[in-house]
């Protein structure tokens, strides 16, 4: 019974649904087919089928603004139709602004679609009884479409902005709409928007405008020729007048708003916008297309480092200095702070407009920091081993020091921080130059990545290429524990990660570190420390071969600093070198932007090792006296001290023995000191003294293999390049009993010489055998290769 109520009451509903169902189609066709339904329909399509054909189209052709790290404008550039247009959102406009714009222009804008009908008919009316144009209904939306599509003032045009205007409404915000108003309104010549105009007019943000130069700007849209500062200044103030009645009329402002407005003054006067940091300025410009860019500078370091750098400049004039530059940068962000492409931007004679900051320059020796940072994690050097400063051949390469002058056993530490040239290219040659290069492109030196086929020795010289950038980031390696970062030219918190990675050991940075602050060094600047403030900075200088280059690189904890002299034009200066002329310029920054504060901590993989203290290196068991030197944790040191060698002497050791000439019973064994021949070489050849072991014995008639005759230059299986008279050096090194050796080139007879004199020969190209004989026929041969130049 219950089962068949309920499924008559399902069917009764069904039959209801689809009664009410047919109802409603015969409703809703009966409505479709009403004209005035289809017409409207039909109006409705078509106006879609036309937005979607010409959509409205807002330009974003903006001036683009460089900002420093804080925000405020450094520089602004033109846009691309020539004109000032600076992007302003509502929030940074004066409300005084906003409120006396929508009076003058549009006070029902809130609450009309983009037309007034009311303003429209009231318009139409007064311009047919009077028979021409005096009166518009012109919206904010509608101007808007008008600086957006301008065209002729006509009926026909007046039309199609009112469809514009509602195709915008529809699309956009108020907000927005009085956004693009704001960004687009005329201000006479070149200068469109709110922002352009109070910067260039009243030389003040918009937010700061006060009610009085509010007004006036309000005021110039529709009367540009208020902008005749001195001419027109009575109608400035009667339409100020005039206005001002009018709000207070309509309480728009309150009266002491109005008063103040009453009694201030305001002068119009038409500016340009200031070029600070012009290179940085120019480069972001070129390489970011935005309406706002901002940047990582520091005003205050940019403008003081800006005219240090040029009083300096103008100082060193004289000695033939023309270019200057210099870079600051944050070690712990990597943010460039200050960036001086030149001396005086505005100095177009000699180049002020080039950024030298990118531009590729000769290092000089500025590289070889980095070079004995390797060294010393290769095990190959430590601070205390002695290096060798005498004259080397390097298959051809014979490299001086920049004094012309020699000074034999030296330090590491003292051949880095004499800026010694032979210990640096011995280092590099032992190194490697092909590890070196390596370890130069991994830190993103484009020049070197480029031309590494054509780089030889001569790289750690100055030899190659780097830009300012590179070796200001390359420093800044070392003030950061040995991580590598890309510098940071802007403050895009949206910008990729700039994710550091290890480039050197923190051991060996803080060696390098140490060596490069001490004071006791050339080039240190003559009575620096009697006259400024000395400041703890880790420095390099560098001077290019032909004095061309004058370069000072130096960091802290907190900041590094590069400075460059010399001619954009890369020609020679006599006086110029980086010792004299950049490390001055150098301290004064540091002096400007940075106070003494705690060094460099010891990092966890420095240690301490016992080394002799004849030669530097980790002591052997003859050694005597010692000392304590770094060295960087977990690295394998090639070199142990053998400075001593054991020799059988007779007992007023005037003789020496060797194991076929022995009788131990009339010889006592001593020790002597264990030089490199091509050391010996040097001290005989400038007649100073050296302990080396007696002449061997005369009566000995053997000739051995372990003979001290050897061969100083050319280098055995070397490569030389030649040009056509070019010649190659012979030279020796020999016992004290040799007294003349006996020279052969490819077996035949070249000459005979002292042992401490050198002989020339011209070699042929290809394969070339030298051949030395001292007068007991004791023989030593190297070979070489000759090339073309």
């Amino acid at each position: 019974m219950n089962f068949t109520t309920n499924f008559n009451q399902d069917e009764n509903n069904i039959q209801g649904l689809k009664k009410t169902v047919k109802q409603k189609t015969f409703f809703l066709a009966h409505f479709l087919s009403s004209p005035k339904v289809k017409y409207t329909l039909v109006i409705l399509a078509l106006l879609l089928v036309l937005d979607l054909a010409f959509p409205v189209k807002v330009p974003d052709n903006y001036s683009t603004v460089v900002l420093d790290d804080e925000g405020r404008i450094l520089s602004a550039y033109l846009n691309d139709e020539d004109k000032w247009r600076l992007k302003v959102r509502t929030e940074e406009v004066s409300p005084f602004f906003l409120k006396a714009i929508l009076e003058k222009e549009d006070k029902y804008f809130y609450y009309h679609p983009g037309v007034n009908p009311v303003a429209v008919l009231r318009a139409l009316v007064s311009n047919l009884s009077k028979s021409r144009r005096v009166s518009g209904a012109s919206t904010i939306t509608m101007q808007v479409v008008r600086m957006i599509y301008p065209n002729d003032r006509t009926y026909f045009h007046k039309i199609i902005e009112m469809i514009r205007a509602v195709q915008l409404e529809l699309h956009f915000s108020k907000k927005e709409i009085l956004a693009m108003y704001l960004n687009y309104i005329p201000f006479g010549s070149n200068v469109e928007g709110i922002k352009a105009a109070s910067y260039i007019y009243l030389q003040k943000h918009p937010s700061k405008l006060s009610l009085a130069e509010a007004l006036i700007l309000s005021l110039i849209p529709n009367k540009p020729s208020l902008l005749l500062s001195g001419k027109n200044n009575k109608d400035l103030d009667f339409f100020k007048t005039k206005w001002l009645k009018n709000f207070e009329n309509q309480e728009i402002f309150t009266p002491s708003e109005i008063n103040l407005a009453k009694s201030e003054v305001i002068k119009l006067h038409r500016t340009t916008f200031q070029k600070k940091a012009p290179h940085l300025s120019d480069r972001l410009a070129k390489e970011i297309s935005a309406p706002y860019i901002k940047s990582s500078i520091h005003s205050g370091f940019q403008f003081l480092v800006e005219k240090q750098v040029s009083t300096y400049l103008e100082r060193v004039n004289t000695l033939g200095v023309k270019n200057a530059m210099a870079m600051v940068i944050d070690n712990k962000t990597m943010k460039v702070k200050v960036y001086c492409g030149s001396g005086n931007y505005k100095n177009k004679l000699d180049g002020g407009q080039v950024d030298g900051i990118t531009s590729v320059r000769s290092p000089g020796s500025a590289l070889k920091p980095f070079l004995y940072a390797l060294a010393l994690e290769k095990g190959i050097i430590n601070p205390k081993a002695i290096l060798y400063d005498i004259p080397s051949d390097f298959g051809g390469f014979s490299p001086t020091n920049f004094d012309n002058t020699f000074q034999g056993q030296v330090s590491m530490r003292d051949a880095l921080q004499q800026s010694l040239n032979i210990p640096a290219v011995k280092t590099l040659d032992e190194v490697g130059l092909a590890d070196f290069l390596i370890e130069m492109k991994k830190a993103d030196f484009k020049s070197i990545k480029k031309n590494e086929d054509q780089l030889g020795l001569s790289a750690i010289l100055g030899g190659c290429g780097v830009s300012m950038e590179e070796m200001v980031r390359l420093y800044a390696t070392f003030a950061n524990g040995g991580f590598f970062q890309e510098l940071n030219f802007t403050s895009n918190a949206n910008l990729p990660k700039n994710t550091p990675k290890a480039l050197l050991d923190p051991a060996s940075c803080y060696i390098i570190s140490d060596i490069l602050s001490g004071i006791q060094r050339p080039d240190f600047p003559n009575n620096f420390d009697f006259t400024f403030r000395l400041p703890k900075v880790a420095w390099k200088t560098g001077t290019s071969f032909g004095k061309r280059d004058a370069w000072a690189i130096g960091y802290n904890p907190d900041y590094t600093v590069g400075v460059w002299l010399g001619k954009f034009s890369g020609e020679s200066i006599t006086q110029l070198s980086g010792a004299a002329v950049a490390t001055p310029l150098l301290f004064q920054i540091f002096n400007t932007i940075e106070k003494n504060k705690p060094w460099f901590k010891k990092p966890e993989s420095l240690i301490y090792k016992e080394v002799c203290s004849v030669t530097g290196l980790p002591k052997n068991d003859f050694c005597k006296e010692t000392q304590m030197d770094f060295f960087v944790d977990k690295v394998f040191y090639k070199n142990k001290c053998q400075h001593l060698k054991k020799v059988w002497v007779n007992p007023s050791e005037t003789m020496s023995y060797c194991s076929y000439c022995l009788d131990k019973n009339n010889a006592i064994l001593k020790d002597y000191l264990n030089l490199p021949p091509a050391y010996i070489s040097f001290l005989q050849t400038n007649g100073l003294p050296h302990h080396a072991p007696p002449v061997h014995n005369p009566a000995c008639s053997r000739i051995t293999k372990t003979n001290a005759l050897s061969i100083v230059s050319p280098r055995n299986k070397g490569l030389y390049y030649v040009e056509n008279t070019g010649e190659i050096e012979l030279k020796a090194s020999a016992s004290n009993s040799t007294s003349q050796v006996f020279w052969y080139h490819n077996n035949t007879l070249v000459g005979k010489s002292e042992v401490s004199k050198s002989v020339f020969i011209k070699p042929v190209l290809g394969k070339n055998t030298i051949t030395c004989t001292d007068e007991k026929g004791k023989s030593v041969n190297v070979w070489f290769e000759a090339k073309r130049l």
